[in-house]
């Protein structure tokens, strides 16, 4: 069991990265950060499939999965499941892409920028 975050009961997250290095890393440092890491994908299907069996509270998902749907396909599939916030964690610096993930509801953040990821986490409201 994690402990709470320093703003609540811990979050319940689900990721998805095709890099098996930066779905760990991810992992990890979300785990320390006292969430708690309801399912792992290494695809789009992966991601979709896991926020409906396991309704998390976040999905953070990589923009480039192949084969299959990219981060904005899973967010556009995602958008409107109740409870559900959605961070887009990318390598693409892409300002057309950003706000592509904006309009659909979701965050879109650079890989390595954990502390911009901390900080959007904090702002989830949990449940």
């Amino acid at each position: 069991m994690t402990s709470p975050t320093p703003s609540g009961p811990p979050l319940r997250v689900v990721i998805a990265d095709n890099d098996p290095d930066a779905l760990d890393l991810l992992d990890l440092d979300l785990t320390l950060e006292g969430h708690d890491i309801a399912g792992r994908g290494r695809n789009g299907e992966d991601a979709i499939r896991l926020c409906r069996e396991l309704s998390p509270d976040v999905l953070v998902v990589d923009l480039r999965m192949p084969p299959g749907p990219d981060g904005l396909a899973v967010v556009g599939e995602l958008q409107g499941q109740a409870g559900l916030s959605m961070i887009v964690y990318t390598n693409y610096r892409d300002a057309k892409l950003a706000a592509r993930a904006e309009r659909l509801g979701a965050s879109y953040l650079l890989k390595g920028d954990l502390r911009t990821l901390r900080a959007v986490l904090a702002q989830i409201p949990r449940t």
